[in-house]
């Protein structure tokens, strides 16, 4: 799967270079609570705002683990920019329909985990991703690493799943206006891959996803495969 080969570059650039820290996916992960809790304005600590989505791929990106790009959620303490990506290997799926519907499958996995004392606030159409950490789960210990790995528990509940990397990204000398960027080109890719699944109408000309399908490589075969299928 190659789609989302131009956006996992684009954001590995964007982080190149800064501080990170690698912690190996554990059993011990946070709480899930079972629901997403709401987290009051006076018990909170923090806000983290930003966008949190997924990259997609077939190649191999190492053992499964969370990134921690800049501060941790223990030495945060103000209203902070935020980035969630989470990098995905997948089986080589050649099944168009089955590799569709994998991916969308495991997009719906971010509105399913419920770390107690994090509150996650989503939008689909734009992948914004807005969290509001409780002052108790800081003085409990929470992290980015135990967080991560819950969301990594989560993903490989899909058997497609081969390996996750969780990047959580904190750093105020990043440039998060070039990560929402790449978290919309990400999503416009998605809307293509249903376009191509479920309409056969082969008017390039008349179709308002023709760029992405000229951009990103595989697009068009796969749209003219699976009409002639």
């Amino acid at each position: 799967m190659k789609f989302f080969d131009k956006q996992i570059s684009g954001f590995k650039n964007e982080i190149s270079g800064k501080q990170e820290s690698f912690f190996p996916f554990s059993e011990k992960k946070w709480e899930d609570a079972g629901r997403n809790e709401i987290v009051m304005q006076r018990d909170t600590a923090f806000e983290l705002q930003g966008t949190g989505f997924e990259l997609f791929t077939s190649e191999r990106i190492g053992d499964d683990g969370v990134v921690v790009v800049g501060e941790d959620l223990k030495d945060l303490k103000d209203k902070s920019p935020f980035a969630r990506v989470s990098l995905i290997e997948l089986d080589d799926i050649s099944d168009e329909q089955q590799a569709h519907d994998t991916v969308r499958k495991i997009e719906y996995i971010k509105y399913h985990y419920f770390p107690k004392g994090y509150m996650v606030r989503t939008n689909s159409l734009s992948f914004a991703e807005n969290i509001r950490v409780s002052k108790k789960a800081i003085k409990d210990g929470i992290s980015f690493e135990k967080v991560g790995s819950l969301l990594i528990s989560k993903y490989k509940e899909n058997p497609a799943v081969k390996a996750v990397k969780v990047f959580f990204v904190t750093d105020k000398t990043v440039d998060y206006s070039k990560i929402l960027a790449l978290s919309e080109k990400s999503r416009e890719i998605t809307e293509a891959l249903d376009h191509v699944i479920r309409d056969l109408n082969l008017d390039c000309n008349t179709c308002k996803l023709k760029a992405i399908c000229d951009e990103v490589e595989g697009m068009k075969e796969l749209h003219f495969k699976n009409a002639v299928n």
